[in-house]
């Protein structure tokens, strides 16, 4: 069961909570993204949950209810609602845009949010 955080909810209307979804779970060496999903007016939002060795990782895509129809990025209000529920509440975390050469997309609307450790951020 997902935890019910005080974070910031959702500007736009969800027909459910997140959910688990452990048939799409993935597992990459020691590493195991737990999956979850929510379906949205216009689809359904897919997450993922890793604590990766340098953090917490959460990935976050959007699927729409038609295949004619082309995807979208998930809302901002969907990305922050998606941290507070499913990452802990005591980490920082960001997107991270590094140098072109190093930048890796293998899913056009597909976002990620890694724990970052920062010294000016009283940690």
């Amino acid at each position: 069961m997902v935890s019910q955080s005080s974070g910031p909810r959702p500007l736009t209307n969800q027909r459910s909570p997140w959910e688990r979804d452990p048939d799409h779970d993935l597992t990459m060496g020691d590493i195991v993204a737990v999956a979850f999903r929510r379906r949205v007016h216009d689809g359904t939002l897919s997450a993922f949950v890793a604590q990766e060795p340098p953090g917490w990782h959460l990935s976050i895509s959007h699927r729409p209810n038609s295949f004619r129809s082309a995807g979208r990025y998930p809302a901002w209000d969907e990305i922050a609602h998606a941290r507070y529920e499913l990452l802990p509440d005591d980490i920082t975390v960001a997107m991270l845009l590094p140098p072109p050469d190093e930048y890796v997309a293998l899913h056009d609307t597909t976002f990620h949010l890694h724990e970052i450790d920062d010294p000016d951020l009283g940690r």
